[in-house]
This record gives C-alpha cells, structure tokens and sequence, in this order.
C-alpha cells in the first residue's frame, strides 16, 4: 500500500465526517432544538419528494428507450448509413473484442457469457473474446479457458487466455490490474496481427455479463458516427436479471435498485460514469494506459482516468440497450444476505475515487473549473445521501419526540405525523414506477415456478425501506467510515453460484 500525504488523508476523511456529523447533529439538536430539527426534517422529505418524481420521470424515460432499443434492428441501420460521409467510417472493419474479468468462474457461469457474444449479429471473424484471469487460479482458468477455446474457435476471429501475474508491487489484488494486463497483451496481439487498434472495440465485462443479440451493432453504430470516438466511452444499462427468479426478496430489490439507479444516470448523460461492463477503442486504453491497478473500483476509475488524461474531453455515452448480469445467489439465504451487503459495501467504497479527482483537478487548470466542480460535488453528494438520506426518511424526524418530552404537546409536533405521512405517501409514485419496470424486465418464467410468484415480486417492495437502510445507507457509511480510519478495502469477488433451470 502506497503511503499517502497529509492532504491526500485529509481528503479521505472528509466523507466519513461529513456523513457522520449530518447523523449525530439531528441527534444533538433534538435536545435543544427540536423544532429546529422537525422542520428541517419536513424540508428534507418535501425535497426528496421532489426528487422521487423527478427521478420517476428519468426512470421511465430510460425505460421508453431500452424498449424501442430492444426492437431496433441497428445491424439493418448500420447498413443504411451514408457511405458519402467522412466523418462516418466503415462498420464492415470494426472488431469487437470481449475482456471477461474472472476469478474462481466455473463453466455454468462463463459458458452462457461467451455463448451470447457468439450469438451476436454481428460477423465472427471480427469477434475476439479473452479471458483475463489470475496467475493465482491458474489450474481453472485454463482448464475453463481451453475447452471454451475449443468449442468455438470457428465462430470468433480468436480466443485468448490472458493470466496476470500474482504480486507485483504496487497493484490492488482485482479486477483492474487484470484488466490492465489483458489489456497490454491485447495491444500487442493486434501489433502482431497487424489489426488497426483504430477499429477495435474493446469491452471490460464481468464474467456473467450476457450481451443481447444487436448490442454490438448497437455500440458500432455509436462508434462510427461520432467524430470524437476516441475521446468516448460507451456504457450499457446493467440489469441483474439472470438469475432474478431465484434470488431472495433482498438480493432482488439490491438488483432492481442498481439497475433502476444506472438507468436512471443514462437518462441524464451528463452525470453518467462507467460503471459494470463499459468499452472504448483500443487506441483510446492504450492512450489512457489501459486500467487502473491500485483501486477497488476500477470501472468508476476509468471515468476520472479518462477525464483526466484527456483534458476533460472524455464523455461517457449510454447505450440504451441493456447487458444481464446475476443478481447475489449464494449457498444459501444467509450467504446471500451476507454477500448482497459485502457487494454493497465494495461499490459504495467509489469514494475511495475523491483524493484522486481532488489533487488531479488541482493540476489540471487546461479543464474549467465549474466543470471539475460540479463533477466532484456530484461524488461527495451522491456518497453523502447514499449513507444518509434512507437513514434520515426513516428515523431522523421521530428524534425530538424521544429526546424531549416537552416538545410533544407543541402544535408543530402534533402536526409532524400528518405532514410526513401525506409527503412520504406522494413519494410511492416513485414506487409505482419502480414495481411497473421490475415486472416489465424479468425474464421468462421457469416452468416449475407458480404464476402467483408474480404477486411475490410486487409484496417484496413493501420491504424497500429495510433494504435501503440495511443494504444501502449502512453499508456506505461502513465504506466511508473504513476509508476515513484508513482501513482500506481490498477487491472482493461475488461469488456467482449458478442455478440449475428447467
């Protein structure tokens, strides 16, 4: 672990803090104050009543697009552009190639990944697929690699093992630093080959990312339209579905609200940061020098990378179609519950990212400053509602009533309850919304599976609220409080237990 200066500390733990002193100050002032504090907390929730409606509105105009995307025939479209125009270049010579990151994936898990980038519309000698795995699970990973090599070596241009040392100085053990490594050796292939790294495309997915049959069409056509290509990444919707009809109700909601969440931020470009399964071109990683390899979360990394090394002309574009992922299965419903929340825990930890973007944009003066601002503000207020704001709704307005006892004859206070509940009760319309689109997104219903299942699926949002506290705000507050102690986390792999579906 490298050593940090004082500032670089000093940066860390000022999430922690901020997070903790917007919880323990409510708590304070409830015994001197608490009229102070409910009308604080009649603000909040009219705020975030608000908001709800707003981000209902995002949600749904994700979701037009994801369907009307999910109905396009882009190959058909790609075929139709002008031939005329110089700023569009040829689809017929772009390459796709997929990076599936993996450690400890057996076959059941890899097998459907590779099998949905085979079936894509898209012409399989212009389809390469590598595993980037670790030195350290070597046996697997070229047992598994080797048998997929060979099943489908007449259906891609390649297949590639990629197996990244154990141990070098200065890498967080993860999925980056494998990334980086399958992502140098990948250059040099194409050097060799004498392929153009202009026109390749070149996905970082997770090793039970299933992509739809036109994504690559989808990303291509992206691609060769936009004259600034090299200065973009390209970021699908993540929707945990694989597995959904199997998961407990918890590990359900967690998958729908991560989806909902990235859905959303598709909808609003301008705030959108890679996040899952993203992609570039080639010439683009090389330039950016591939992946990080000294952090938890390298696909939010990636964003503030590229940002950076570019001058602040880096965007990323949403692809409005989605890519299906496992929602946390494990053993068992303990294991599961456990895993859900070390999986929260490691996205919330992107906090990690704040001393980084601090002192780059101190150096940085070629990129406007309101720019930089409002793009850090966004991180520490998105870091600093997600470790409160479920808290606060929840508890944060009853405090006055038990810390003083004279404040509950108040008129204000008799009025509290009916406030809230009228407030809180319009902020089910965000729910609504929410039930509509999970329904709308499973996948086909197992046979064995009893249509009443469906009722199921909507009864689980009556315990939102549980899950947004014990799932979300604890589990951030956790990654930020470990980050301003300066107990870092390290990469923790999901485990990704396959079910067996008939």
């Amino acid at each position: 672990m490298k050593k940090r200066s004082l500032f670089w500390r000093a940066i860390e733990i000022f999430p922690g803090s901020l997070a903790w002193g917007g919880l323990i100050l409510p708590v304070v002032l409830s015994f001197y104050i608490p009229a102070a504090v409910t009308v604080y907390i009649l603000i909040f929730n009219f705020y975030w009543l608000l908001r709800a409606i707003y981000m209902s509105s995002c949600l749904l105009r994700s979701y037009k697009r994801m369907k009307t995307a999910l109905r396009t025939d882009y190959f058909d479209r790609l075929q139709k552009l002008p031939k005329d125009n110089p700023v569009i270049i040829d689809h017929r010579e772009i390459y796709h190639t997929v990076l599936f990151a993996t450690f400890g994936e057996e076959l059941e898990t890899l097998l459907p990944s590779v099998e949905s980038v085979v079936a894509n519309h898209w012409p399989n000698d212009k389809k390469i697929i590598g595993l980037a795995g670790e030195s350290r699970d070597s046996e697997r990973l070229h047992r598994i690699g080797s048998y997929l090599k060979e099943r489908f070596k007449d259906k891609l241009y390649d297949f590639l093992i990629f197996e990244h040392p154990d141990g070098i100085v200065g890498e967080v053990r993860g999925k980056g630093a494998g990334l980086h490594f399958a992502g140098k050796k990948l250059s040099e292939y194409v050097a060799a080959k004498g392929l153009d790294e202009e026109k390749m495309i070149v996905y970082g997915a997770d090793a039970d990312t299933r992509f739809p049959e036109q994504f690559f069409a989808c990303v291509a056509n992206e691609f060769v339209t936009n004259p600034n290509r090299h200065r973009r990444s390209y970021q699908p919707i993540p929707l945990y579905s694989n597995n959904i009809w199997y998961a407990p109700t918890i590990s359900r909601l967690t998958a729908w609200g991560s989806s909902f969440w990235q859905m959303i931020e598709a909808s609003r470009p301008w705030r959108l940061v890679n996040f899952s399964t993203h992609c570039y071109s080639l010439k683009m990683l090389r330039e950016m020098n591939y992946w990080a390899v000294d952090v938890v979360n390298e696909d939010s990394r990636q964003f503030w990378r590229a940002y950076f090394a570019f001058e602040g002309d880096h965007k990323a574009v949403p692809i409005d179609l989605p890519i299906y992922l496992d929602a946390v299965l494990a053993e068992n419903f303990w294991m599961t519950m456990k895993n859900q929340y070390l999986q929260k825990r490691r996205w919330a930890y992107g906090v990690e990212h704040l001393p980084y973007i601090v002192t780059e944009s101190i150096k940085h003066k070629e990129i406007p400053f309101w720019d930089k601002f409002t793009k850090t503000w966004r991180l520490i207020e998105g870091s600093y509602s997600w470790a409160t704001v479920s808290i606060y709704i929840m508890f944060v307005g009853w405090l006055p009533f038990v810390a003083s006892p004279d404040y509950r004859s108040t008129v204000l206070a008799y009025n509290f309850p009916e406030f809230s509940r009228v407030i809180l009760g319009m902020a089910w319309i965000g729910l609504l919304t929410s039930i509509f689109i999970s329904l709308s997104f499973l996948p086909p219903k197992p046979k064995w599976i009893k249509s009443t299942r469906y009722l199921v699926h909507v009864m689980d949002w009556i315990v939102f609220p549980f899950s947004a506290i014990f799932y979300g705000s604890i589990p951030a507050l956790e990654a930020q409080t470990r980050l301003m102690f300066g107990k870092y986390l390290t990469f923790w792999v999901t485990p990704k237990k396959q079910v067996k579906k008939s």
